[in-house]
């Protein structure tokens, strides 16, 4: 299994981007510089902060500090602004390489933050600090004891403190001295960062684009306002659509009046930005056989395999990579006396895996969209549904599950059709079968087995992504799918299908009545046997019944029937026949109508007349 969070393993062959960008931080000539990372959400923009956080740390030619931030983790403050700054400021005092000697400097800084902090709360609530449970306040002003608050008396005390508190901080605090403080904590830090010798201080902010908007454009601005100054680089990883739509929200009025302020904006805070371009199918199929290899490889084993296949230049000509390339690496190509496998693993299970996403992984990388969180969490799926069927001992075969799954992601409706359709016929869907007959025969016959089905077929598996997903093996037709629809009755949990009370033997019995090629006597005699069961079953029956009418409208004849032969389910079935639409009503199903009693079939007939307003042209036809 894989977290969903970066990577530490350089999959992505994003190493050049962590070269350059590290290349350019540590440059004199380019700070204060921010770098503003741009991605969509799971493009491995977390991953590609990691390899600059790697190779920051680990250079040796300049002495640099880097401090790592996630943005989110403010979320619940206050003041975005003082957050970021407060971290920064504790990491750097953290940082006994290079800040041994400047604690008091940096415990001055956290001071003036929050003052600054402190201001902002005062003046938008008005209330005492000592009430408010505040983080952030100075010592002589933090929470009381609960002892404080004992009395009425005692209450009242703690109140006129705070308040007389709040008049002292804001006649020191005046507007007039925001400007001031903005510049004395610059000229502080900026002074900071010179005693302490480093050649930069380098910050990586992540996850900003998981903030709300409002924490998004207060921690750009603290970080234009109060930290961008000499020898510092700030790389910001973020998806530049929510950040665009946070300034547009931020400053709604411009936007009415049609300037987009946010370029500008993001260009002011961002003097460099790099754009991460979403993988393409070729990428995804890498990336997801790296990643399999990962789960199976030893550490050692694993970034041979991919110094081996970046040795070849496969990742930057675009190439995919084999199954067969990494089977013949992994086995005759890893160092000798280095482990391959994890504990446990064998040869054979991972050449197995191998292979098996080897021949659907063109199928599966084209549904993911180039996102490499997209393919963690299908594989995450994957696995998971594996070892439920482990547990409880079900045989699958693997390239089928996977090829499900793909369907599943990429369009559900159609996974639940396929649904239906197998539970119809046992796990073994007809209907797929005509289809994989048209997409595997080169010749596309007009005499199919879809003539048999009497079902008109959803035109969406007409569409050539559905149609590349048949023609990929293994055939499913032939395969009892009841097992892996099983495992995956999550996804189908909200279907609209008959019920699932069923047991085999009575979904073949729906489906005898319901096959309108066989003798007619044959299906009447099979739908009598439905009067000496238990009212459960019958009801149960009859809504499979009904649910195969919805889909096919030729069942018309089978409802009529039934309404013939049970006279404890007429009202249901007569409650159904009055739910067609006037213009799905055509003479050919009047003419069944007619089959019953003749005062049912006025009954219907006013119906459709009088309180649907149908016009009475079919319904005279029929009756002359």
């Amino acid at each position: 299994m894989w977290a969903d969070d970066a990577s530490k393993i350089d999959m992505l062959a994003y190493r050049p981007y962590a070269d350059l960008i590290t290349e350019i931080a540590i440059s004199e000539r380019m700070n204060p510089l921010t770098i503003g990372l741009f991605g969509k959400w799971g493009s491995g923009k977390s991953t590609l902060l990691n390899l600059i956080e790697e190779q920051t740390t680990n250079q040796t030619e300049k002495k640099l500090a880097v401090v790592k931030v996630n943005a989110w983790m403010f979320e619940g403050y206050e003041d975005a602004k003082t957050a970021l700054m407060e971290a920064i400021l504790q990491s750097m005092k953290d940082n006994q390489t290079f800040f041994e000697t400047s604690t008091e400097k940096i415990k001055g800084l956290m001071k003036r933050v929050n003052w600054m902090g402190l201001g902002k709360t005062v003046v938008k609530q008005g209330v005492p600090w000592a009430i408010s449970g505040m983080t952030g306040v100075p010592p002589m002003i933090m929470m009381p004891n609960s002892s404080d608050f004992d009395t009425p008396e005692k209450i009242q005390l703690q109140i006129d403190k705070a308040k007389a508190y709040t008049k002292e901080y804001l006649k020191e605090n005046t507007d007039e001295n925001i400007v001031e403080n903005i510049r004395k904590f610059r000229e502080d830090f900026t002074s900071l960062i010179k005693e302490s010798k480093i050649d930069n201080l380098i910050i990586l902010i992540d996850d900003l684009d998981r903030c709300n908007p409002d924490r998004i454009v207060e921690t750009l601005e603290a970080i234009k306002l109060f930290l961008s100054v000499e020898k510092t680089t700030f790389i910001i990883a973020m998806d530049e659509k929510i950040i665009t739509y946070s300034i547009k929200r931020k400053y709604p009025q411009l936007n009415e009046e049609g300037i987009d302020i946010s370029v500008d904006y993001i260009e002011k805070i961002i003097q460099l930005p790099i754009r991460i371009a979403e993988l393409a199918e070729s990428d995804v199929k890498n990336y997801m056989l790296l990643l399999i290899s990962e789960m199976y490889l030893s550490e050692v084993a694993l970034n041979q395999l991919i110094e081996q296949l970046k040795g070849k230049g496969i990742f930057i000509k675009g190439e995919i990579i084999t199954g067969a390339e990494i089977l013949d690496i992994v086995q005759n190509k890893i160092t000798e006396g280095v482990p391959k496998y994890k504990e446990n693993i064998t040869n054979d299970e991972f050449e197995e895996q191998i292979q098996v996403f080897n021949s659907i992984g063109s199928i599966v990388a084209s549904t993911l969209k180039g996102n490499p969180r997209q393919t963690k969490r299908f594989l995450n799926t994957f696995y998971i549904r594996k070892r439920l069927a482990e547990i409880q001992k079900i045989e699958l075969n693997l390239s089928v599950l996977a090829k499900l799954m793909v369907l599943e992601y990429f369009d559900v409706d159609l996974f639940k059709e396929l649904f239906q359709w197998q539970f119809e016929h046992s796990g073994k869907p007809k209907q797929l079968k005509v289809l994989e007959e048209r997409i595997f025969n080169e010749e596309e016959t007009e005499k199919s087995s879809s003539q048999s089905e009497n079902t008109e077929m959803n035109t969406a598996w007409k569409g050539e992504k559905v149609k590349r997903w048949i023609g990929v093996e293994p055939k499913l037709s032939d395969i009892d799918l009841s097992p892996y629809f099983y495992l995956a009755r999550d996804s189908v949990s909200n279907r609209n299908l008959f019920s699932t009370n069923l047991n085999q033997d009575e979904r073949k019995f729906i489906n005898q009545i319901c096959n309108l090629d066989i003798n007619k006597a044959v299906r009447r005699k099979r739908m009598e046997q439905m009067i000496d069961m238990d009212e459960v079953t019958r009801n149960e029956i009859l809504k499979g019944v009904i649910e195969k009418y919805h889909q096919d409208k030729n069942q018309l004849e089978t409802l009529i029937e039934l309404y013939k032969i049970l006279p404890t389910n007429k009202s249901k079935i007569f409650a159904e026949l009055k739910k067609m639409r006037n213009d799905h009503v055509t003479l050919p199903d009047i003419i069944l109508f007619q089959q019953l009693d003749s005062d049912v079939f006025q009954n219907l007939k006013t119906y459709y007349i009088e309180e649907k307003k149908m016009e009475k042209t079919l319904w005279e036809i029929a009756g002359e």
